[in-house]
């Protein structure tokens, strides 16, 4: 700004000027001038300062609005990063909410943000900090948030990058929550990266070893010089290190015996494991950072935990497999059946966490209407499997329209008094955008296709008007034969009788012998009718633990019984269908001694703790549906089929990279709180610390209503016929060697996977995910590109998760485990090929000093070696498996202390290997849990 100076002259009169007053006319206008000089530089002086006052008040607007900016910034970040948390895939709805948030103290501002998604669904492969070197999915986020002085306009524009990684769980080897034990194992070599948020204890048999083929962490110590209960190393079995870890080459280093990164046989200073009484005492080893050196990294202690997100909210992780608490449903409250509000439904995480609500199928079983989800207000909601059915009580499945039907439930086997049995089957979706699970009511649908095992298929047999009935079936609650062995008859009662079907043995149940007329047709008061009197009544008198009001041998007439041509016989009978049971050898006993066992219960009973009450899913059966081969079959008259104005269709299961088929039986479960309420599983009636597998602090133990004690006798052969009263329920998958889904190699992203999930105990029969395998003939495990077949259609991403998984071999029959249930080499186990990625529980390891010892391998959990659950002689057999074994939490109904090996198993020869399939985000099986993890990478000024 320019100022313009102006001088002003003044003329004097002429005849005034004298000497004097010229000079002091002369001063006069020097001070004028003077002055008028002054008043310039005042003025220029002034006009600057006002130009520096209007920058400075410039820069503090600009300095004040990109302060404001910033805290916008951080707002924004923090409330997304919450939302994360809270919801792990925010909706639109969500991002939304957190787009209009604003940081208090700027009142004189306005804000726009904004939350983009610059990049999705990226595998990468993670480098330094705790999750260095590990699988993850990418997303990648910008938020921008854009700050206006209102008064000065001044506006500053910020932005800050993020990654959100997805990590998932099964690109783990292993993976426990607790502590991973390995306590001398006959060979074990293992690939995959191992973690555990515990201690690793890992002792070797002095003649064999334990090879980590890949990194292994621990969050707390690694230990090798003591077993974890407390029991000294023996110098002839396993005092001689033979534990190996990789070196970053790849060769393998031992970690010799007391190089651990504690020492417990010897050593001074701080216990270590002084804040957990019920470890041995141990100490750091001044020279673990020197010694773990020549692993190069893959050996690595006391390292951050890597969280799951219910972990984060001190959620017990077995939350994930049981029932939702969402509005319409009843839970347990203190042991009160109470229904769901807005307070106690479950937290969004909760609900997308849970297996029960992902993508696919639902199954609930309960003893009454209002305990299937959704049901609490009753109505239309579910069917009822025990009611009416002519004189006699069960469920008679729709025809479908195809003109196939399926055989009637005969409840009378299954009822109990005081209880219904009610069954639910619904399709579920839940989406980002969705604030619980959506569901619809498919029971009639899917039950249309049966639920009976086929009778067996034989040239021996022939059953009137069976034709192709129950071939269609998926879930299965009852079966008319057992394979395996004659089941002894307790005295003179004949629950079963043992023929030979096409060269196999099969036990029947027949109701009666040389029945004149079809008595479908003509019995329909047996026995009163004559022609239908039989020369001879077998199963009698009725099985009478289990019955209710409602069953007697009177109800199972011509609605159940079913003419049998039996050849070779010369007779007719008329036989029965009859519940799924099996005996669990590990469930049924407190302890591995055979002898007191065949004391107690003699060649006629078994322990009824060990009953196990099935639910049979057909896998084959379940894939023929979901390939579409029963569509425009289904019944057009069920509620889905007049809601939706068409028949089902394998179309309308809701699928997101394949399905989850989640399976809940509650029948029995008196407090409903998906638990087996037997603690005392070392039988004195006072709790162990390890006893407590729900941690809850008491000895949960309900004799009356839901549990058996070990000493409950009951027939074999009306065991393996009829259901009991307890809460002994488990869901076991069959015909599984080819799975729903399929390999897409020209579009990964295509492809699709199948996972089953339960909250009861789940039982693998057979080949599964896999029809063979290269056998190894050296001690490292059969590779898994070698397990059949490969990178091929039908190789699927598979899961099978629940409380506890049992494998059952090739040559396992039911029959069998009820004829031997003392015996394990009784059971032999054949070669069997497993491909799955694996989510269960575990016991409490306790202490050597404990009074009750199991067996010879005392209060040992039986570590990782022994995780997958075996009820079976395999000594002579081998198990390959390929998967992810993940280690969550501790067993809450299959709770038996593990024994071996005398009464219950004798363990396979182990051709185990992680299955790197999995390490490609496009070939997960669906419903995969994640480890979730944001990092930030970026922050700048976007506007001058």
């Amino acid at each position: 700004m320019n100022t313009k100076k102006t001088f002003t002259v003044i003329p004097m009169a002429k005849d005034s000027v004298e000497p004097y007053n010229t000079e002091r006319g002369a001063a006069l206008i020097v001070a004028l001038m003077v002055l008028v000089l002054m008043m310039g530089f005042v003025a220029l002086a002034i006009s600057k300062t006002s130009t520096e006052t209007v920058i400075t008040n410039n820069d503090i607007s600009e300095s004040r609005t990109y302060a404001a900016s910033e805290a916008a910034l951080e707002n924004t970040t923090r409330d997304f990063v919450d939302l994360f948390e809270t919801r792990l895939t925010p909706s639109d709805s969500d991002v939304a909410l957190v787009k209009q948030g604003s940081p208090d103290g700027f009142d004189d501002y306005t804000f726009v943000n904004e939350i983009l998604k610059t990049n999705s669904a990226r595998t990468i492969t993670m480098t330094g900090g705790r999750y260095g070197g590990l699988t993850a999915v990418r997303d990648s986020w910008e938020i921008k948030s854009f700050a206006t002085h209102v008064a000065s306009d001044v506006k500053v524009e910020v932005r800050r990058r993020f990654f959100s990684d997805k990590i998932p769980i099964f690109q783990f080897g292993a993976f426990y929550e607790d502590d991973l034990e390995l306590n001398r194992p006959p060979l074990f070599t293992f690939g995959g990266r191992v973690h555990t948020n515990g201690n690793l204890w890992a002792t070797a048999h002095k003649d064999y070893g334990i090879h980590f083929n890949s990194k292994v962490t621990a969050v707390g110590e690694v230990v090798n010089d003591i077993w974890k209960t407390g029991k000294a190393l023996t110098d002839k079995v396993d005092n001689k290190g033979q534990v190996f870890f990789n070196d970053a080459t790849g060769n393998p280093k031992e970690l010799k015996t007391g190089e651990a990164s504690v020492t417990c046989a010897s050593g001074s200073g701080t216990n270590v494991f002084a804040s957990e009484p019920n470890l041995p005492p141990c100490y750091k080893n001044p020279g673990w950072t020197s010694q773990k050196m020549k692993f190069q990294g893959n050996l690595e202690s006391n390292v951050s935990p890597l969280n799951l997100p219910l972990s984060k909210s001190n959620t017990d992780l077995i939350e994930m497999f049981k029932r939702g608490k969402n509005m319409g449903d009843m839970y347990s409250l203190a042991g009160t059946l109470t229904a769901v509000n807005a307070a106690s439904q479950d937290s969004q995480v909760a609900m997308k966490e849970r297996f029960a609500n992902k993508d696919g199928l639902r199954v609930s079983l309960a003893d009454a209407q209002n305990k299937l989800p959704g049901c609490a207000g009753g109505g239309t909601c579910g069917v009822r499997l025990d009611g009416a059915l002519g004189s006699s009580i069960g469920y008679q499945p729709l025809p479908m329209t195809d003109g196939y039907t399926s055989t009637a439930l005969n409840a009378t086997r299954m009822a109990i008094t005081g209880r219904e049995i009610w069954i639910k089957i619904e399709t579920v979706t839940f989406s980002a955008n969705d604030t619980a699970p959506v569901t619809k009511d498919v029971t009639q649908d899917i039950l249309s296709l049966g639920l009976t095992e086929r009778a067996p298929i034989s040239s021996d047999l022939a059953i009137s008007g069976y034709l192709n009935s129950d071939s269609r079936s998926v879930v299965k609650l009852q079966r008319f034969a057992i394979g395996g062995p004659d089941i002894p008859d307790s005295g003179s009662t004949s629950y079963t009788t043992n023929y030979t079907l096409d060269g196999k043995s099969q036990n029947l149940v027949v109701r009666y012998k040389d029945v004149v007329i079809d008595p479908a047709i003509g019995c329909t008061t047996l026995p009163l009718i004559p022609q239908c009197t039989p020369a001879d009544v077998f199963a009698s008198p009725f099985p009478g633990i289990s019955a209710g009001s409602g069953a007697t041998s009177s109800n199972e007439n011509s609605r159940h019984l079913k003419w049998a041509d039996i050849k070779g016989s010369g007779f007719k009978f008329a036989i029965v269908p009859f519940p799924i049971q099996m005996y669990d050898a590990r469930e049924g006993r407190p302890n591995d001694d055979r002898a007191e066992a065949t004391a107690e219960f003699g060649a006629e009973n078994v322990p009824a703790a060990g009953v196990m009450s099935l639910i049979d899913i057909d896998v084959a059966n379940l894939r023929r549906f979901l390939l579409g081969n029963f569509d425009g079959s289904f019944p057009t008259t069920t509620p889905f089929a007049n809601a939706k104005g068409s028949s089902f269709r394998s179309t309308d299961i809701p699928e997101n990279g394949g399905w989850v088929l989640y399976v809940s039986d509650r029948r029995g479960d008196s407090d409903f709180d998906g638990e087996y309420d037997m603690e005392d599983v070392f039988p004195d009636n006072t709790l162990q610390f390890n006893e407590d597998v729900n941690h809850n602090g008491s000895l949960d133990m309900d004799l009356l209503n839901e549990a058996a004690s070990f000493t409950v006798a009951v027939p074999r052969g009306q065991a393996a016929t009829a259901d009991h009263r307890y809460y002994r329920r488990g869901t076991r998958l069959i015909n599984g060697s080819v799975l729903p889904g399929k390999y897409d190699s020209a579009k990964p992203d295509s492809t699709t996977g199948f996972t089953f999930a339960s909250e009861n105990g789940i039982y693998v029969r057979g080949n599964y995910n896999a029809t063979g395998a290269g056998i190894s003939t050296t001690s490292d495990p059969t590779v898994a590109e070698n397990y059949l077949p490969n990178d091929s259609l039908t190789h699927i991403p598979g899961s099978v998760s629940g409380d506890a998984v049992t494998v059952l071999s090739n040559s396992w029959t039911d029959g069998n485990s009820f004829a031997k249930p003392f015996t394990s080499t009784s059971r032999k186990a054949s070669n069997t090929v497993v491909r799955f990625a694996m989510i269960s529980g575990d016991a409490i390891t306790g202490t050597s000093t404990a009074a009750y010892q199991p067996s010879v391998f005392g209060q040992l959990n039986l570590g990782l070696h022994n995780f997958k659950r075996f009820l079976e002689d395999w000594s002579s057999a081998r198990l390959n498996y390929s998967g992810s074994l993940i280690n969550l939490f501790n067993s809450r109904n299959n709770n038996g202390f593990p024994k071996c090996c005398n009464t219950v198993y004798v363990p396979p020869t182990r051709d185990w290997t992680f299955d790197t399939s999995f390490l490609n985000a496009d070939r997960l099986p669906p419903g995969t849990p994640y480890i979730y993890s944001i990092s930030f990478t970026g922050f700048e000024r976007i506007s001058d």
